[in-house]
């Protein structure tokens, strides 16, 4: 005897809460959705906050705390140029040269037009003895950026003070520090200090110290500017 099973059906009872069961189904799914949302949030904000906290610490010159904000920054969003470039100028500020080298070559790999930061790690590389590294850094921002007139200042001051007689160029000095002067209007203690040098490095000793006086004007307890103008007086007389 073959017996036939019987298709079952659902109770009355059961088809009754089907539409209970996707209801709920979809409470779930609604309440997932806005939390997972809701933590989103939290995040972004909490990502905004060490942003601004990192700008807010740099500006007060606080580095440490702008290192820490900006290294949560970057945990959160980690290819963001700018994050490693504000976390290299912390770095560089408070004296790890080797830490701001790495975060400003990280910028410029996720940025490589973003000038300042080459200017930048032409710094870095400058303080550290680098100063082929930095001149090519200081090159080309200067490419990217002509109109930055700290690029002209930094290429003058490398040119007129090389170690390395190869890379030094009286004439390239003065070119760009007579155009970084003329760019912030001789009112740029550093850039009026770096032209006086040029002037001295080409002969132009009477030049040297008037621009040099007028460095001393805009920072007057600058204690390396004053000694440069005794220097260049001393070999004014001297001569």
């Amino acid at each position: 005897m073959i017996i036939q099973l019987r298709k079952q059906h659902p109770s009355i009872s059961a088809r009754r809460l089907l539409p209970f069961l996707s209801l709920l189904v979809c409470a779930l799914i609604v309440s997932r959705s806005a939390s997972a949302q809701e933590d989103f949030a939290q995040r972004y904000h909490a990502y905004q906050k060490a942003v601004n906290d990192g700008k807010t610490a740099l500006d007060r010159k606080d580095y440490q705390a702008a290192i820490d904000n900006y290294t949560k920054a970057i945990e959160a969003s980690p290819f963001v140029a700018s994050h490693y470039f504000d976390r290299g100028v912390a770095w560089y500020r408070k004296g790890d040269a080797k830490k701001a080298e790495e975060d400003l070559s990280k910028a410029i790999i996720l940025d490589p037009r973003l000038a300042v930061a080459y200017t930048f790690r032409g710094l870095v590389r400058m303080k550290g003895g680098d100063q082929a590294g930095a001149l090519k850094d200081y090159n080309t921002a200067l490419g990217l950026n002509p109109r930055d007139p700290s690029v002209h200042n930094n290429l003058a001051w490398l040119y007129a003070t090389a170690k390395d007689e190869k890379l030094q160029d009286r004439v390239k000095a003065l070119e760009h520090a007579v155009r970084a002067v003329e760019m912030t209007k001789e009112k740029n203690a550093e850039a009026l200090d770096t032209l006086a040098r040029a002037y001295f490095i080409n002969g132009k000793k009477a030049d040297a110290i008037e621009t040099e006086k007028k460095a001393i004007e805009l920072d007057p307890e600058s204690k390396a500017f004053k000694e440069n103008l005794a220097f260049y007086e001393r070999e004014s007389k001297g001569r």
